[in-house]
Order: C-alpha cells, then structure tokens, then sequence
C-alpha cells in the first residue's frame, strides 16, 4: 500500500513542477519512475526500463517529426490555400473544408491541440473576412482535429491501440478510427446547422 501511495504522490509531484517550472514532462517521468522503482520496489534499472514502451515511443517521435517538418516547410498553408482555392466561390464550404483540414492534420500524426493551434487563426481569418460565424468556425475546426485524431497512424489511436492490444481486448483499428470522425462529424453537422439558423 505504502508503495501506491508513494507512486501516486510522486506522480502529482511531477505535475506540479513541470506546471511551475519549464522541465519536460516526460524527462520528470523517468526520474520518477527510477525514484519509485529503485528505492521502493528494488527493481534493477534494466527492470524498470521494460515497462518503457520503445516502439510506441519511436511511432510517436516519427508522426511528430514528419508533422513539425510539414508546418515548417509550408506545407499546412499551401494545402489550406488550395483547398480554399477548390471550392471557388461557396463559402458555405469554407467550414467544412477547415473540418476536413483539421482531421487529415490528426489522422496523419499532429497532436489534436497542435493541429487547432495551427488552424483556427486560418479558419478565423476566412471567418472574418467572409463573415462567417466564428464560433461555428472554431467548432468545426475543433470537431475536425477530434475527428481524426484515432486513426491508426496517429498519436492517440496508436496510444490507444497498443493499450487495448496489451488488454487482450477485441480490436478493430479502423472501427475505432471512423467512429471517432463519425461521430465528431454528426456534432459539426448538428452545430452548424444551428448556428446557422441562429446567425
């Protein structure tokens, strides 16, 4: 028991100094797990370090490598221009188009609040310029990001599918993947639709 409670307090120590100050949380969480694994539970370093799970860490570092080199390059803005670009002059489409940008950004890797981060001042400045309800803009860039963030090759769905795998659960990867967006996509249907019947 004095262990659970030991780890459990650890664990909040780790968040309150990486809230406090500029340390990276996962570099605090192997000198936790050290702390508490060597001191507590008189493991050996090599035993502590098979709980580390290296091939999900080396998926992660990939998809977040190859999406920090398609924001750098230009890639996002050169892909939300053209697709702008392809509706011509619907603006109704504009939404949806941001939908659709927000999703294929999490679906191939981008961490859903990076992808937002990345997006919404876009979306917010289509919104504003061609008077389109922000707060629908926002949501549907939100619903987006949220929509695609399990597909298989992302960083949530990897996460969680290798947890339900080590379950020993049923697994369908893409199952999961279309009803994170189906159902985000319903909420985007449903919000815009009210909203614009209230603009």
């Amino acid at each position: 028991m004095l262990q659970h409670i030991a780890s459990i307090s650890v664990l909040g120590l780790m968040f309150v100094i990486a809230t406090v100050l500029p340390v990276n949380m996962g570099a605090l969480a192997f000198v936790g797990a050290f702390l508490v694994g060597t001191f507590l539970g008189a493991m050996p370093a090599k035993t502590i370090l098979m709980g580390f799970p290296a091939d999900l860490f080396l998926t992660l570092v990939g998809i977040t490598y190859l999406f920090a080199v398609a924001q750098n390059n230009g890639t996002i803005d050169w892909l939300v221009r053209l697709a702008v670009r392809a509706v011509g002059g619907r603006i109704a489409a504009i939404p949806w188009i941001m939908f659709g940008i927000a999703a294929l950004l999490t679906s191939v890797g981008a961490v859903s609040p990076a992808a937002v981060a990345i997006i919404a001042p876009i979306a917010l400045g289509f919104a504003a310029r061609y008077k389109i309800n922000p707060l629908m803009m926002g949501l549907m860039v939100i619903h987006g990001a949220q929509g695609g963030g399990f597909s298989p090759i992302s960083i949530y769905g990897g996460i969680t599918n290798k947890i339900v795998e080590k379950a020993g659960l049923p697994l369908n990867e893409m199952a999961t993947a279309f009803a994170s967006l189906g159902v985000n996509l319903l909420v985007a249907l449903g919000s815009s639709s009210h909203l614009a019947d209230c603009a």
